[in-house]
């Protein structure tokens, strides 16, 4: 099993933009991503839910959801 990297981590798995202070886990994926990109998922889920549908059903799916 490979060594968590989360604390250890200084860019962005998504942008590689470097996470100075603040970073977070991913909804979709497993990736550690900066807040710039965690907005970005937050308003994937917000268009998830303006089709009628529960983003907690992707949760974990592994990829950024782009069709619904």
């Amino acid at each position: 099993m490979p060594a968590d990297t989360f604390f250890s981590q200084t860019n962005c798995d998504r942008c590689d933009r470097p996470m100075i202070r603040v970073k977070t886990m991913s909804w979709f994926t497993n990736e550690t991503i900066c807040l710039d990109c965690a907005e970005g998922e937050d308003e994937v889920k917000q268009r998830i839910r303006a089709q009628g549908m529960n983003p907690m059903g992707y949760e974990g799916c592994g990829y950024l959801p782009t069709q619904f």
